[in-house]
């Protein structure tokens, strides 16, 4: 964008008047600081402000704006790259699922496909001070509780895609996937996945997160989770945490019998410590490592306990 021009505020002002002095430069001993109200611009068309004033619209007009765009504080973040030094050296962004695919694709290119537990509730990381996983595996919870992230500071979406200059991720997004991959889905194919692979894959493999996405809708139950293994950055991560919701006894907070297995546990994966050699014989509770176990104070200061799949 050549022309543009942004109206200064009070909420916006120190932002933009911290590059117009970087802009300006010598130019600050000939030219006052332009003021709230006033329109900051890529270049006034009659001097080197920077920036149109009261004063230039009662002696020129407005007739510039016909060749200016008015941007909002975000564009002209991104076009003067303004905001660059404030973000933090240290950073985390919590994954959600909105977020998780976009995070994981950034996480990919740094990190590799090695470290490939990166989960909703995990954290990422500008980088992880032990390893190059790029990710804190436990809750934020206790990262934020952990001494070794005490300088890390927590940032947003936005932040995140401007550090990394990352997009988002949408239907549209290109992908590439390989030519014998294509070969093996169109082989397996009936004849309407064949018409379906024809109009939304390209021969060298080019395709859409959409298309892969409506490649497994139509797919048959083998399948399903052969594709969804192949392309995880195009489908939303799978939650590891389960439900108890369905298997409480009514107006209890008690599961009912053989919960655990209906739930994909096992029926033992908690249970009263029994062994006579430990030092928490009937007093405490065991529980199974085939899972991950979590104390969290949840959002209404209780205590929880919650078990997740490795």
């Amino acid at each position: 964008m050549k022309n543009w021009y942004i109206v200064i505020t009070g909420e916006n002002y120190d932002e933009l008047v911290k590059w117009w002095e970087d802009k300006v430069g010598d130019g600050r001993g000939t030219y006052r600081a332009p003021n709230i109200d006033e329109y900051l611009m890529s270049k006034n068309p009659k001097d080197n402000s920077c920036y149109w004033s009261k004063s230039d619209t009662e002696r020129h007009g407005l007739e510039w704006q016909q060749q200016y765009e008015l941007i909002t504080l975000e564009q002209f973040r991104q076009i003067t790259n303004s905001n660059k030094m404030k973000h933090p050296e240290k950073w985390y962004i919590v994954a959600t699922k909105e977020n998780h695919t976009e995070l994981n694709a950034w996480r990919k290119t740094v990190a590799g496909d090695f470290h490939s537990n990166f989960s909703i509730g995990h954290s990422l990381l500008s980088k992880h001070p032990g390893d190059d996983s790029y990710y804190y595996g436990g809750s934020v919870d206790r990262l934020r509780s952990d001494s070794l992230y005490n300088d890390y500071q927590e940032i947003t979406l936005e932040q995140f895609r401007q550090i990394t200059n990352s997009k988002p991720m949408s239907e549209t997004t290109p992908i590439q996937i390989s030519r014998q991959l294509l070969n093996e889905y169109y082989e397996a194919a009936t004849g309407p996945q064949k018409e379906y692979l024809s109009e939304h894959f390209k021969l060298n493999g080019w395709t859409t997160i959409g298309a892969i996405r409506g490649l497994y809708d139509i797919a048959c139950d083998g399948w399903k989770p052969k594709i969804k293994a192949n392309h995880p950055d195009c489908f939303e991560p799978e939650s590891k945490e389960f439900d108890f919701g369905s298997y409480v006894a009514n107006n209890s907070n008690i599961l009912k019998a053989g919960a655990g297995e209906k739930l994909g546990l096992c029926n033992d994966f908690i249970q009263v410590r029994v062994d006579r050699d430990s030092n928490y014989h009937h007093k405490g509770f065991w529980l199974d490592n085939k899972y991950n176990w979590e104390l969290i104070t949840d959002n209404e200061n209780e205590i929880v306990l919650v078990p997740t799949k490795k």
